[in-house]
Order: structure tokens, then C-alpha cells, then sequence
């Protein structure tokens, strides 16, 4: 019975800083999806200035754009790199966390077991 609970908290515990995890990099995966295709439309940006340079039609409005697509992609790769970072400590974090109240809980149960132990002991010796 005790070894059912200990193996069922175990599971949570785990199973929790797993989840955590999965949102995480989730989170960072979208990231950086919306990096690339800030980085995409950069270069479809590029593509038109040199199409426009090349017609010697609408240069301004394509230089504007590929400008602002410019700028836009650099503000994405900062904020990327921050996040990312935050993102690796918080991980950091929330493992210790984590493996410190499951080792916390595995002492725990092994001060009950052992306190059942000595209860079946003494009982025994009782009876004898």
C-alpha cells in the first residue's frame, strides 16, 4: 500500500515538472516559429526592393518595407534571445524545485515506512 502511494507521487511529481517542461519548449517552439517568419518576410522584403530597383518602379514604398520587415525582424531576434534566456532559467529553476520536493517526499515516505516498520517489529516482539 505504501509502495502504491509512494510510486503514485512519484509519477505526479514527475509527471508535473515533465508538463511544465513540454509547455515550455512549446512556447519557445512558437517563439522562434514567429522569428522565421519575421526572418521570411525580411527576405521577401529584399526580394521586392530588388525587383522594384530593377523596374525602377515604387523603390520608396519597397525600401520602406523592407525597412520596417528590417526592423521588425531585429526587434524579434532580441526579444527571442531574452526570452530564451529567461525561459532557460526559469527552467533551471523549476527541475531544482521539482527534484528537491520529490527527494523531500521520497524521505517522507520513507520515514512512514520506516515508522510502520518499527510498529510491525514491536508488535511482534509484543507477541512473543
Amino acid at each position: 500500500r505504501i509502495e502504491g502511494r509512494v510510486a503514485n507521487d512519484q509519477d505526479l511529481k514527475l509527471s508535473d515538472c515533465l508538463r511544465y517542461h513540454m509547455r515550455d519548449t512549446s512556447a519557445a517552439k512558437d517563439l522562434l516559429f514567429r522569428r522565421l517568419k519575421s526572418l521570411s518576410n525580411y527576405e521577401k522584403a529584399n526580394k521586392d526592393l530588388d525587383l522594384a530597383r530593377a523596374r525602377n518602379k515604387d523603390v520608396a514604398i519597397a525600401e520602406n518595407r523592407q525597412q520596417e520587415a528590417c526592423t521588425t525582424f531585429e526587434n524579434m531576434s532580441e526579444k527571442a534571445k531574452e526570452e530564451l534566456k529567461l525561459q532557460r532559467e526559469r527552467r533551471v529553476q523549476h527541475f531544482q524545485k521539482s527534484l528537491t520536493e520529490l527527494a523531500e517526499l521520497e524521505v517522507k515516505h520513507a520515514r512512514a515506512h520506516a515508522q510502520m516498520l518499527r510498529q510491525t517489529i514491536s508488535s511482534i516482539r509484543q507477541g512473543l
